[in-house]
């Protein structure tokens, strides 16, 4: 290696970890209210560490379509940025926020109203029903809050403020973590809420983001910003809204698909019993971990891979994704030797019963080897995506999701009653395969090939 090779690659990881390593850690203090949420929770008993994390996926699956607008947003300013198109990035921030108001007001106020219904079919234990109804009910009707601040948070990532969504999150992890000690069991003078109180905590969160977020956006310095959509006066054509609903579409099925998956797979682990879902719930925290890790990976490579798109600058394209991969790769192995050999402490940390803490330890070998192939599908997916790949990536998430994890969970712990192992099973066959599935999307890929040097046409054209 030469010593401009060497300083060309040093450039491109100080611009990989610049935009990465808020994401990372704006993922990571996501993760770790979580974990502090469950503790505060599980004063409450065990059961009610279930009644919360079986509220999950119900919640997710009425986000996807939303986290699917948040996706093609990183994207598709991404892209504008590098060509230096101001308007139309502006434009597509302004439909996209308009557009969430309406849904998430709608079917936030529609969710809350089925929320009986909802857990009756998907909570599975008659011990955490009534708790996760109340959990579900109130965070659902307050969710307009999470998801504009989101949107504003995916915009700000696709020119690199990466900096401001960490500032963001972390003041609505903050403000959670007080309410939580404030309402869960009542402290000074508050009323002890229980599983209500850590509801209400989510909410006020994710408020206190919502109003920082609009501050941000609200000056004209960012590339991004409202008062310069306010003086364009941006209208929704057919024609302006065409390109966003042609990669939302792709994104949504694959969201969709996903998290119906993860539900259907939800309501399987929760009846097997509440110890095992509090199992997974907590395994889930540690994989959280290094979903924080891939976050950040995917969103330098969308955010990167996608100006050098726009830019059409090919080169840099593919030297980006070469160190992406690197540094992620490094980083699961060293998260899955801490998992693998540590992880026992951390499920001790929620109970001192032998048996949990037993059956988590022996869940971190999984979760250790999941890790792996979990950061490499972020890095590939990050790939197309910077390039406006989305039908490829739905592809591959619903064969992942819908066949491979669903199909094994449903064998392994329906017919053959392997429990917590069966379901751990179907994770780690589905990551792998939809990392291997996104790693041959990339080899098809014009772009991406070492001869690649004149613009493609568009992706969605």
């Amino acid at each position: 290696m030469t010593l401009e090779d060497s300083q060309y690659k040093k450039s491109l990881t100080k611009e990989i970890l610049k935009i990465g390593v808020p994401s990372f850690l704006e993922t990571l203090f996501t993760t770790f209210v979580s974990v502090i949420d469950s503790k505060m929770v599980s004063a409450l008993g065990v059961t009610a560490i279930s009644a919360v994390s079986v509220t999950n996926q119900p919640r997710l699956f009425v986000y996807s379509i939303f986290f699917a607008m948040n996706t093609v947003t990183t994207s598709l300013v991404a892209k504008y940025h590098g060509k230096g198109d101001q308007e139309t990035a502006n434009r597509v921030f302004d439909h996209t926020i308009k557009i969430i108001v309406v849904l998430s007001i709608v079917l936030g106020l529609l969710a809350a109203a089925l929320a009986r219904p909802i857990m009756i079919l998907f909570s599975g234990q008659a011990d955490t029903l009534e708790a996760s109804i109340t959990y579900f009910r109130i965070v659902m009707a307050g969710m307009i809050f999470n998801l504009v601040f989101l949107e504003v948070n995916a915009a700000l990532r696709g020119f690199g403020k990466t900096n401001l969504t960490f500032i963001d999150n972390v003041l609505a992890c903050a403000v959670n973590i007080l309410f939580n000690w404030l309402l869960i069991m009542g402290h000074w003078g508050f009323p002890a809420l229980g599983i209500a109180g850590a509801a209400f905590a989510t909410v006020l969160g994710n408020a206190a983001a919502f109003v920082l977020s609009i501050v941000f956006v609200c000056s004209r310095k960012l590339f991004i910003n409202i008062p310069y959509c306010i003086s364009k006066r941006f209208h929704m054509t057919k024609e302006s809204l065409r390109e966003i609903t042609a990669q939302t579409k792709s994104c949504a099925v694959d969201n969709l698909a996903m998290r119906a998956t993860l539900l259907v797979i939800s309501g399987i682990t929760a009846r097997i019993g509440s110890f095992q879902m509090a199992i997974y719930s907590i395994g889930n925290y540690l994989l959280n971990v290094n979903f924080a890790l891939g976050t950040g990976l995917q969103t330098s490579s969308v955010t990167l891979i996608g100006r050098s798109y726009g830019e059409g600058v090919y080169d840099r394209l593919k030297a980006y994704r070469r160190q992406i991969i690197k540094i992620g790769m490094l980083g699961a192995a060293v998260l899955a030797v801490l998992f693998i050999s540590c992880g026992g402490l951390f499920f001790r940390f929620f109970s001192d019963d032998p048996a949990f803490v037993r059956t988590g330890h022996l869940s971190c070998i999984f979760i250790g080897v999941i890790a792996i192939f979990q950061t490499l599908k972020f890095c590939n997916n990050g790939a197309l995506q910077g390039v406006g790949k989305m039908k490829e990536v739905a592809f591959c998430s619903i064969v992942a999701y819908s066949c491979v994890n669903l199909g094994l969970v449903a064998l392994l712990v329906l017919v053959f009653h392997w429990g917590i192992w069966g379901v751990w099973t179907g994770t780690l066959c589905s990551q792998a395969s939809q990392a291997l599935m996104l790693r041959y999307f990339i080899s098809k890929t014009p772009v991406f090939r070492r001869d690649a040097s004149l613009p493609e046409s568009d992706p969605e054209s």
